[in-house]
């Protein structure tokens, strides 16, 4: 996953604040709650605004004929599935989609990189059959 710029000022007053150097008695909520060896609080924005998700029978997400839209959040689409599954990410705009992604369960994986926040999307998981888990764009 790669952090947005335009966080890293926030991400750096983080850890300056958690290592003490800022000023005496004020430390960020978000390093207090970060486990120890975290990555600095920018990136775990984008994983705090993951959420949940669950595909239709034939693997498709959202259901329906709705779309995701990216977000300023996150410059990577990034699934994390309960059952080990292939994905891939299909465009609103032009209908294409990249190719498959090993997607390995519980761990995060990056389905598509360097997104345009505010783009349509769907996740399209290879085979049929539900799957569940997060994801964070």
């Amino acid at each position: 996953m790669r952090i947005r710029s335009r966080v890293a000022p926030f991400a750096l007053a983080a850890v300056v604040l958690g290592s003490g150097l800022g000023l005496a008695g004020t430390a960020s909520a978000s390093s207090a709650s970060a486990p120890a060896g975290a990555a600095p609080a920018a990136a775990l924005s984008c994983y705090g605004s993951a959420r949940s998700y669950t595909t239709d029978s034939i693997g498709f997400w959202p259901t329906g004929s709705g779309f995701a839209y990216t977000t300023s959040n996150c410059a990577d689409i990034n699934v994390k599935p309960t059952t080990t599954r292939r994905v891939r990410v299909c465009w609103k705009t032009t209908g294409n989609c990249n190719s498959y992604r090993n997607a390995p369960a519980g761990q995060w994986t990056v389905a598509a990189s360097n997104v345009i926040d505010g783009s349509g999307y769907w996740l399209d998981f290879e085979g049929s059959g539900i799957s569940r888990g997060q994801v964070a764009a």
